[in-house]
């Protein structure tokens, strides 16, 4: 059901209005993580990872069951359009122990490798915003990160450092 519908929709302009259909039909949430998770080639992985922000930001319940899959995945995959789709994803959901220091990790690579599309370091500071609280300890590692960063940054990387800092320095 879900390669069928990303054949049918991917190109138009409403493709993220399908994410109300999982809204509404929650029994096809575990197909659409199966395609995003998935190795199979282009557009499924992306065009499905893309619809799960989408469903987080109506009911961020929905994906919670989904977490461990999400943290799985983002720890293997190098596609940049998915990792960035998880993040996402993963960013407004709960901390869980699950593979905590490997995702913690990874993150922390996220925001130093700036290979990284300018929307992966976002949404992956976003997350260390809540490890930082759970682990105070780490802000002066992703501080020390953070500075060597060079200038001119982009303007949704400077948003995301200044959203970084006030969250813990309210």
């Amino acid at each position: 059901m879900v390669t069928e519908l990303i054949d049918k929709t991917y190109r138009t302009q409403n493709f993220p209005k399908n994410a109300e259909l999982f809204i509404r039909e929650p029994k096809y949430i575990q197909e659409l993580v199966n395609v995003a998770i998935s190795d199979i080639s282009y557009p499924y992985p992306e065009y499905a990872s893309w619809l799960l922000p989408h469903i987080n930001k109506e009911n961020d319940r929905l994906l919670i069951p989904f977490q461990e899959q999400l943290i799985d995945r983002i720890l293997t995959s190098e596609n940049q359009s998915v990792l960035r789709n998880l993040v996402n994803t993963i960013q407004s959901l709960p901390l869980i122990d699950y593979r905590e220091s490997e995702l913690l990790n990874r993150l922390i690579n996220f925001i130093s490798d700036d290979r990284n599309k300018v929307a992966l370091f976002v949404y992956a500071l976003y997350k260390l915003i809540q490890f930082v609280k759970k682990y105070p300890e780490i802000d002066f590692e992703i501080k020390s990160i953070l500075s060597l960063k060079q200038e001119p940054l982009k303007p949704a990387m400077r948003i995301a450092i200044r959203n970084y800092d006030r969250s813990l320095n309210p």
